[in-house]
């Protein structure tokens, strides 16, 4: 028997029956899902980390509040790395009766160390070209800035009490503040013009940054040598810093990403699953028929397995193609969430794409062939058939997490895979209990039934395994399209809402208390209808339970020590909006308890918990405060909110000045410069390009999300398919025989049909379950969004399932009906 040429003419027979069709199929589509989200994983992460010297402006550097020693310039220059100085500040630009809010950036003649500095010479940016930093007397200003006080090139703006005149436009820099969400539009001046303007005084929100670049080896010398003479408030800045928001972005999008391509590659194990078995069911009498003439059982077997991996080779190509295609896509559908520049595709997340399809393939669709290894040549004669050996079980598992594992490694999300894949296992098991269970309870029940229920549910409780099969096939497909049809859309749709129309879009900073009030009545003419102006007081973290201060969770660029360093809170009567609580009680409206609020990020960062004291020192004076709640701020709900939050009632007379956030409709902005003329130390700070920026992030995540659904659902629908037709030749068998009987065709239809309705009944509810719990606690473990079961939807998509379900019964009762009883006989 020449096992290749009988392997090559069994498949070219065979290809067009639904079983290798359907097997071909679903490893094409987990193929091409694994294929096009780990190729832009890699491709995003590579040029992240390519780029991002060029982005931070330099190789290292040193932040703090002040300006750096002098003494680490020198140490710089002596090491041979090049020292550039920045300082950035927040500040309000004039010009006439123009106004507008600008991050003030002041640089020396060496920025930028790294990556380039684009300006053009017109405002369209047409006469593009490279620049250093701008000499004393210039401005290089972003389009916003232009438009925001309605300048031109050549025109002169007031910048505290001097004046520079802009003569470049700034197209882009490098700078690991900026990206993708950058508050206010930057203008870049020289550090003597800064000084100039007497904007760096005591209380000015200036941040400093001293930057090197040199030899890799250099640089390592400098971040030794710097990080024992670090003082309180100084952290290092490194590449790893770069674009932190353009990364934060992505990592949600990746996980919406990560979220379908999963479901994509285990509904396709599964589809290979049912498929593979259903396959090695049909060539059980072939096998028996080669075992008569004389075939050795491993060339049998390898002849079988051989059909598989011929079947493989040309699909996992297909999958890795139209995985590079849909990535091409994805790339366009995020836009600007990805960097300009992308490296080439590597060859690893093609690998591990094809990787995935064969591991589908070997661990999903071989262990059904091992049953054939136990067909004996008397199978001519009698129905006999070895049943499933432990050994394939042992296959099915290992598949299974060598799949999971893959999987994992592809898409690089640890807690989405243990979610979500550990979700769908324990629905499997509640699925295969429930149904021996029920299988088991209609058996107790069916001889008291008659008719087409006794027919369809003795048929049930016949072929129990393969029915517990159907069942764990059907829960888990239909609770993966459930997930992705319904879930998915849920989540993208509650991130959406988080951004409502009315979102705050102004903020105001620095009022004083006796303009409190003067402020508050020209926002409400305005037709702000509540302009909440809450108190923003600075003072220091003394203590935690009468110690110093320390970080439970250290960062590398620190040294965790928080003694000393300021701390910005608030105080107020009742519980803030957009804040939940979790645990412990607020203080109520009259109480003059010392009692703090506590915002759980930050707690977790000092491993505080309720009934520790924490000692700040307000001003002059020090007070302790008990912590007696934890709650979880809203910080995408754009309102103002405070990590410490204490009780109004104990404050005392604690420096502090007020800070609001509010909502105005698009273009009113030019309405608030009076009120910036009149109280020159008040700060307005418009946010209108943010929120923008993010719904479009929102989109744009919606719109690649549902490409790679695509692939998840289609992998859904050949899971059902197969699940469905899992028992077909069955009950062809059983029909011939009822048929030859004397069963009429509208009993039998009547018998399918609840058998079919029977097994979507129970995986409906089921999935349905299981969808719903998943979901909510998806949505609120990995993405921080509280998305309540959207029942109508989940019920509506069960209901669906069990449409489905019946009308497979009904299509395949038709082509059963057509054939003659003889013919199904002779085939069973």
């Amino acid at each position: 028997m020449n096992v290749l040429r009988h392997a090559a003419r069994s498949l070219r027979r065979e290809f067009s029956g639904g079983d290798l069709l359907t097997l071909f199929a679903a490893l094409v589509l987990g193929v091409a899902a694994m294929t096009a989200v780990g190729t832009l994983v890699d491709r995003v992460t590579l040029a992240l980390a390519s780029s991002a010297a060029e982005v931070v402006g330099g190789d290292l550097g040193v932040q703090a509040r002040a300006e750096p020693p002098a003494e680490f310039a020198d140490e710089a220059r002596s090491r041979g790395l090049a020292v550039a100085r920045l300082v950035t500040f927040p500040s309000v630009l004039f010009h006439g009766e123009s106004s507008q809010m600008a991050t003030v950036k002041g640089v020396d003649g060496a920025h930028p160390l790294r990556g380039r500095l684009r300006v053009a010479t017109d405002a369209a940016g047409l006469q593009a070209a490279d620049s250093g930093g701008p000499p004393p007397g210039e401005a290089y200003a972003d389009p916003r800035v232009l438009a925001g006080l309605g300048v031109t090139v050549g025109d002169a703006i007031e910048l505290g009490s001097s004046q520079v005149r802009i003569t470049r436009v700034l197209l882009s820099e490098p700078d690991a503040s900026g990206g993708l969400m950058e508050m206010a539009p930057p203008l870049l001046v020289h550090r003597d013009d800064v000084e100039a303007a007497g904007l760096l005084g005591p209380g000015s929100r200036a941040g400093y940054r001293m930057m090197f670049a040199g030899p890799p080896e250099a640089i390592q010398g400098m971040r030794e040598w710097l990080q024992p003479r670090l003082q309180a408030g100084q952290r290092l800045v490194g590449v790893e810093d770069a674009q932190q928001g353009l990364r934060n972005a992505f990592d949600r999008a990746g996980r919406f990403l990560a979220l379908a391509a999963l479901l994509a590659v285990l509904l396709a194990s599964v589809a290979t699953a049912l498929a593979a078995n259903r396959f090695a069911l049909r060539r059980v009498d072939a096998v028996a028929i080669l075992r008569c003439l004389g075939a050795r059982q491993r060339d049998i077997l390898a002849s079988l397995a051989l059909q598989l991996v011929l079947l493989a080779i040309p699909a996992c190509v297909l999958g890795v193609g139209l995985g590079m295609l849909a990535q091409v896509a994805l790339v366009e559908a995020l836009g600007s969430l990805v960097p300009a520049r992308l490296p080439l595709p590597q060859a690893t997340p093609m690998l591990a794409g094809a990787g995935i399809g064969l591991l589908i393939l070997l661990g999903f669709g071989l262990p059904p062939l091992l049953r054939l290894r136990g067909v004996p040549p008397m199978r001519v004669l009698n129905r006999s058939f070895a049943a499933l050996p432990a050994t394939s079980l042992l296959a099915y598992l290992a598949a299974l997490a060598a799949t999971v594992a893959l999987a994992v490694y592809a898409t690089g999300d640890v807690q989405l895979a243990a979610w979500v894949l550990g979700g769908l296992a324990v629905l499997a098991l509640v699925a295969a209990t429930a149904g021996a269970s029920l299988l088991w309870l209609l058996g107790r029940l069916q001889s008291r039934l008659h008719g087409p229920w006794r027919l369809g549910l003795a048929a049930l409780a016949r072929r129990r395994g393969l029915a517990v099969v159907q069942l764990v096939g059907l829960s888990l497909s239909l609770c993966a399209l459930l997930l992705l049809a319904v879930v998915g859309p849920g989540l993208l749709g509650q991130w959406r809402e988080r951004l409502p129309p009315d979102t705050p879009n102004h903020f105001l900073l620095n009022v004083q208390r006796d303009q409190a009030e003067a402020v508050e009545q020209a926002l409400r003419g305005m037709g702000v209808a509540d302009p909440d102006l809450q108190p923003f007081g600075t003072g220091r973290l003394v203590a935690i339970n009468g110690k110093p201060p320390q970080r439970t969770v250290v960062d590398e660029r620190d040294d965790g020590n928080d003694a000393d360093r300021p701390v910005n809170f608030s105080w107020r009567h009742g519980f803030p909006p957009a804040n939940t609580l979790l645990e412990g009680r607020f203080w109520s409206e009259t109480s003059d308890a010392a009692e703090a609020s506590i915002e759980q990020g930050w707690a977790g960062r000092y491993g505080i918990g309720l009934g520790d004291s924490l000692t700040l020192q307000l001003g002059e004076q020090e007070r302790t405060f008990t912590v007696t709640s934890i709650r979880k701020a809203d910080w995408d709900s754009f309102r103002v909110n405070f990590f410490v939050l204490l009780n109004a009632g104990a404050v005392g007379d604690a420096p502090y000045n007020l800070i609001s956030s509010f909502h105005l409709p698009s273009g009113r902005t030019a309405a608030l410069a009076p009120v910036v003329r009149e109280f020159p130390n008040v700060s307005v700070l418009e946010i209108d390009a943010l929120l923008e920026r993010v719904r479009e992030v929102i989109e744009r995540v919606a719109q690649a999300v549902q490409l790679v659904m695509g692939f998840s659902l289609a992998a859904g629908v050949l899971v059902l398919l197969a699940a469905l037709q899992a028992t077909a030749g069955e009950r062809r068998y059983d029909s011939a025989v009822l048929r030859t009987l004397g069963a009429r065709h509208g009993q039998l239809r009547g018998a399918v049909l609840v058998e079919f309705g029977a097994l979507g009944l129970a995986a409906a509810l089921l999935a349905v379950s299981a969808a719903a719990v998943i979901g909510v606690l998806v949505s609120r473990q990995l993405f921080e969004l509280a998305l309540s079961p959207p029942w109508p939807a989940l019920l509506a998509g069960g209901a669906i399932g069990i449409v489905l379900s019946l009308l497979a019964g009904w299509s395949g009762t038709r082509a059963i009906l057509r054939t003659p009883p003889m013919l199904a006989l002779r085939q069973a």
